[in-house]
């Protein structure tokens, strides 16, 4: 009986325990749900389609509840100083959509009219990235490292290569000398799955909003995008050697400042025993060009103003002559 009266003791302290925290889980559950949008709409019903009517509804609804998210985020200024970045976002307003539910849902027979009220719930990482994406930098920042995609014609490159497996000579040459700078420098493999090759083609073709989405997607403020190609310049047969000329044409965009850093092209020859080593040299020789001249750009853009106001500070001042004008009469 003792061992009876303890066994149900135990037993129901276990259970009084596991009430008392299962409670305590789903208050705390409660505290863990994202920000939700309460929004009404009221659909007129044409032709008396109630279903029409209502996906309708939804559709008004959840559109509204997203604009009623941006504006919250971005501030009415700036809200409407770029309505027409924030247009695009809101007409695939389903994109952003977590989850919803309805509040209230009411079909009006007599006055034909559908209304409905959802609570929506937004994925709202996604939406900073979409931001990002068009220029308006919020909740996703960016950080001091550099991403190279440059879209490579060579003479040692396979014809008809998927642009993800081929690894551009030009573009292997200055990840290794940021790498050598110090500079951080996102690697090709694992941009693949991140970025398609649509936005790529893009980019190196000049859209600098292709670099910013580049750019935010994988957290790099500097997108180095452009196109490297190499030919022979002479017949294989000549004694002189094999000469090649590389062309690399390149163009720096900072993506949390939707602008371009810098800009440019350079070119270089070689004449070695065989081509490709020729090809090999004038890349190297080219490539040698840019990063001298992009380094110091991207550094330059990241030193912070307080560094070069310090340097400015530090020219010593010039003694000032008073040189009053001359008299009309003397000149």
């Amino acid at each position: 009986m003792i061992c009876k009266e303890i066994f149900m003791k135990i037993f129901f302290w276990t259970i009084l325990m596991f009430m008392i925290f299962g409670q305590a889980v789903m208050s705390f559950a409660q505290f863990d749900l994202d920000e939700s949008y309460e929004v009404s709409v009221e659909v007129p019903v044409v032709q008396n389609d109630f279903v029409k009517a209502r996906k309708k509804a939804v559709s008004i609804a959840l559109r509204s509840a997203l604009e009623q998210d941006l504006r919250e985020i971005l501030g009415e200024d700036d809200f409407k100083q770029n309505r027409q970045e924030i247009q695009k976002i809101l007409k695939v307003s389903n994109k952003y959509v977590k989850s919803y539910r309805f509040l209230e849902a009411y079909d009006d027979s007599v006055e034909l009219m559908s209304r409905i009220k959802l609570e929506v719930f937004f994925f709202q990482e996604a939406i900073s990235k979409a931001l990002n994406t068009r220029g308006l930098a919020v909740g996703f920042e960016t950080v001091k490292q550099v991403v190279i995609l440059i879209n490579e014609s060579s003479l040692s490159s396979p014809v008809d290569a998927n642009f993800w497996e081929s690894v551009p000579i030009a573009e292997m040459l200055l990840t290794r000398s940021f790498i050598e700078e110090g500079i951080p420098v996102v690697r090709r493999n694992s941009l693949r799955y991140e970025i398609s090759k649509k936005i790529v083609v893009a980019a190196v073709e000049g859209d600098i909003s292709a670099a910013v989405n580049i750019g935010s997607k994988v957290g790099a403020d500097i997108v180095i995008i452009g196109n490297a190609t190499s030919v022979s310049t002479e017949d294989r047969l000549s004694p002189e050697g094999q000469k090649v000329r590389v062309g690399i044409n390149l163009k720096v965009v900072s993506s949390s400042q939707s602008a371009v850093v810098a800009a440019k092209s350079d070119f270089a020859t070689a004449s070695e025993n065989e081509v490709f080593a020729s090809e090999l040299e004038a890349f190297h020789r080219a490539g040698k060009k840019m990063t001298e001249f992009l380094i110091p750009a991207i550094e330059e853009y990241w030193e912070p103003s307080s560094k070069k106001r310090e340097v400015q500070r530090s020219i010593p001042k010039l003694p000032r002559i008073d040189s009053s004008p001359l008299p009309f009469g003397d000149l």
